[in-house]
């Protein structure tokens, strides 16, 4: 599977920064789901989380830098937050050695899924119409 056959036009928040950073974090979603079909891959399982921790504190401050005048910022910031800690939770259940992948792929994909069209695209939608 790769980006073209998951990513769909009812993601788009209408904010080109924004819009690249969630097309990436389907990409790692990718990554992640190839990785699913090759246990036998750690290394490249272990650089895919720290990939993700690491770009999702990028993503979600740009992202929050947008909103900063919205005012249910506080609740997104929680939402983003509950994510970097259960990624963090996958990272340590990995070290564990306790990891299913197919776990954390699904939970990536259902998660950006429901986070763009029911979170990002009416806080960016109502953000536009202010300003």
């Amino acid at each position: 599977m790769d980006i073209i056959e998951i990513w769909k036009p009812e993601y788009v928040v209408g904010v080109e920064e924004i819009d690249q950073q969630h097309r990436y974090l389907f990409e790692l979603w990718v990554l992640l789901d190839n990785i699913r079909n090759q246990p036998e891959s750690s290394l490249s399982l272990k650089q895919a989380l720290l990939s993700l921790l690491d770009y999702v504190e990028i993503h979600f401050s740009t992202e929050e830098k947008y909103l900063q005048h919205h005012p249910e910022l506080e609740a997104h910031r929680r939402l983003h937050k509950a994510f970097i800690d259960k990624t963090r939770e996958f990272s340590a259940r990995f070290e564990a050695g306790t990891l299913d992948i197919g776990q954390v792929a699904d939970y990536l994909y259902n998660w950006l899924c429901e986070h763009i069209v029911g979170t990002d695209i009416p806080y960016f939608l109502e953000l536009k119409k202010t300003s």
